[in-house]
């Protein structure tokens, strides 16, 4: 019953494939994407009121810190410290024949042209692997740069993105 609910949803999809490809434009090509957000993102405000919210936004900013350390990597200036944090909604992530972009294709996924939100040249990527470690369904990865910085992603598994994992040997 769930797989047919989720084929089911599948297929009211945009073609966010067609997309990409238009938006890599000519020189490009798409090699493998798969939709993620960073493992260490920047939390909001806390909610509540008066002395609630002020507790709330202590700990999102204490948790944030302690995420930020275990999952991304490098000195200031990387890389890795370049790259922006934030966690909602989930965005594209593409691998290309010229590297690695990430996209926004807006909060319900259906903005056309997405704007292009990441973008690292081939050779300042050394390799794109699994961490081992999964939370709710997804799974992390670590994209390590030539500087040595790293930056993890939580990703979702669908067949959908069955090529995403083909394309990360290109970086090995």
């Amino acid at each position: 019953m769930r797989d047919r609910l989720v084929a089911r949803a599948m297929a009211n999809l945009p073609d966010h494939r067609g997309t990409l490809i238009e938006a890599l434009g000519p020189g490009d090509e798409l090699l493998g994407f798969i939709f993620g957000a960073p493992v260490a993102y920047e939390t909001g405000f806390g909610s509540g009121f008066g002395t609630a919210r002020l507790t709330g936004t202590i700990i999102n900013k204490v948790t944030e810190q302690v995420s930020k350390a275990r999952h991304i990597g490098g000195d200031t200036g990387t890389i890795a410290r370049t790259l922006p944090r934030e966690g909602s909604p989930t965005r594209p992530i593409v691998i290309s024949k010229l590297g690695l972009s990430i996209w926004d294709l807006g909060i319900a996924g259906q903005t056309s042209p997405p704007s292009r939100q990441v973008s690292v040249a081939r050779q300042n990527i050394r390799s794109i692997s699994r961490t081992g470690k999964t939370r709710g369904g997804m799974v992390e990865i670590r994209v390590v740069f030539s500087d040595e910085s790293y930056f993890d992603y939580r990703v979702m598994e669908h067949d959908l993105y069955a090529d995403f994992w083909p394309a990360t040997e290109t970086f090995a």
